[in-house]
Formats: C-alpha cells, sequence, structure tokens
C-alpha cells in the first residue's frame, strides 16, 4: 500500500489545498493501463481529510480489496459552492477527479467509481451520487446530515449565511433530489447506516422511509452507536464490500 498526503493546487478554489490519496500495493481490478476503481471518501464537519486515516482502518479494508481511495478537504463547506466563500462542489466534483486520474491513474468508468462520506461528508456524497448518478457506481453515507437545513439552523449565523445566504437552495436538498433521481436515469446503488444513539438518528429514519416512498432501492443499516469513529470504522468495513459488490460478482 502506498499513501500520498501533500498538497496540490486547485483552481476552482484557487489556492494549495490537502489531499490525502491510498493506493493499493496491488488491485484484481486493474486494467492493462493500470487503471484502478476509487472511492472518494469525505470527512465531517469538524474533522478534517486526515480523520479518517487516523481513526479508522480504512488504509487496511482498501488495500485488501484493491480500491484507491481519495479524501479531499473541504473545511466547513457542506461540500457547497459557497454563496460566499469558495466553490468546493466544484473542486470536488469536477476537478479533483480530473487531477486524480492525471496523477495517479485511477479509471474514469461509471463502474470504477464510488463516493461516501460521513456526518456532513455523508450529505455530501450522497449529492454527488443524486446530482452525477452517471459517474458513481455506488453510493455510502454514514450517520449523514441527511437533513441539512436543519443542520445549519444550528451553525453560527455568519456560518449559515456564509454556506447557502441561510436558506437551503433547492439543488443541495436531498429530500428535493432522491425525488428526480430516477429521472436522470440508472441510479447508484446506495449503503447507509446510522447508529441508534446518533442525535441524527430520527433524520436519517425519515429520509430512509422518504426513499422507499419514492420506490429508490437503497440498503438501509443500523444497529446500536452513536456519532463517533466505533461507529464509522465498521461502517466503511462494511460499505466497502457493497461498493465493490458488482464487480466482485464479474
Amino acid at each position: 500500500m502506498s499513501m500520498f498526503d501533500g498538497n496540490v493546487f486547485s483552481n476552482a478554489l484557487g489556492m494549495i489545498v490537502s489531499l490525502t490519496v491510498i493506493l493499493p500495493a496491488g488491485s484484481k481490478y486493474g486494467t492493462p493501463d493500470g487503471d484502478m476503481p476509487v472511492l472518494t471518501l469525505l470527512h465531517g464537519l469538524s474533522d478534517n481529510r486526515s480523520a479518517w486515516v487516523r481513526r479508522t482502518k480504512v488504509d487496511l479494508y482498501a488495500e485488501q480489496a484493491g480500491l484507491a481511495v481519495v479524501i479531499p478537504e473541504v473545511q466547513r463547506s457542506f461540500y457547497t459552492d459557497m454563496a460566499y466563500g469558495l466553490d468546493y462542489y466544484t473542486y470536488v466534483s469536477e476537478e479533483l477527479p480530473r487531477l486524480c486520474r492525471q496523477m495517479f491513474r485511477l479509471s474514469d468508468r461509471r463502474e470504477d467509481n464510488f463516493v461516501a462520506g460521513l456526518s456532513m461528508g455523508g450529505y455530501g456524497a450522497l449529492k454527488l451520487a443524486f446530482q452525477h448518478p452517471e459517474r458513481y457506481a455506488a453510493a455510502a453515507c454514514f450517520s449523514g446530515a441527511v437533513d441539512a437545513q436543519s443542520r445549519y439552523d444550528l451553525l453560527p449565523e455568519k456560518e449559515r449565511i456564509s454556506i447557502n445566504k441561510d436558506r437551503l437552495a433547492d439543488d443541495c436538498n436531498l429530500f428535493l433530489l432522491a425525488e428526480g433521481l430516477k429521472e436522470k436515469g440508472p441510479a447508484p446503488r446506495l449503503y447507509m447506516t446510522c447508529g441508534r444513539s446518533d442525535f441524527m438518528y430520527e433524520d436519517n429514519q425519515r429520509f430512509h422511509h422518504h426513499m422507499e416512498s419514492l420506490g429508490i432501492e437503497h440498503t438501509y443499516e443500523e444497529w446500536d452507536g452513536g456519532h463517533d469513529w466505533f461507529f464509522w470504522d465498521e461502517s466503511i468495513r462494511r460499505a466497502i464490500p457493497f461498493l465493490l459488490e458488482e464487480k466482485n460478482a464479474d
């Protein structure tokens, strides 16, 4: 296993930004050109990109699975082109994949691309998957901030306004994005987890039932646990086989 832990320049952000990339020593999924399947893994509101590697065994799970992992840095942006801030959604959705493919020879095929995250990052993962289902074969959300407006309402006023002018835009509302998902063609396979003691448990239950009412296929799992790294380590351990399920069936 190799790991890049450094800095790259982003044109979308206009600055140097931190980035972690995990590369397995070899991948049974690699093509003759060396392209590997890749998981874009998103951090939460109070973390940065280093937390996934510091506090879980994601590097071990990725190595065993033959899966590359890209972990970007987005500060407290909610994976949004901010109303009064930087264009983090453009960076993660457009620039970052191109940059990493140039640097690390990662696959650009839909069947090889996955996205996942925890809390704010779980929201970001579903936002990417719902807005660009043609790009991702599967997505996973752990303890997700799926009702983003309720999370915004708890932030200081100046932070709410800087992100989205204080009100969640329709194209950032997962409930509305889910309603339009089927119109965009085949949906990614979806995996969601939430701990029964998590303060966002009711939000996740409500969103799970919303997707059921829309007939959107997804796998939802819950078990005893809170909004913590014990739960998220187990979530990413379970998620990686789910993400690769169709590739393993080939």
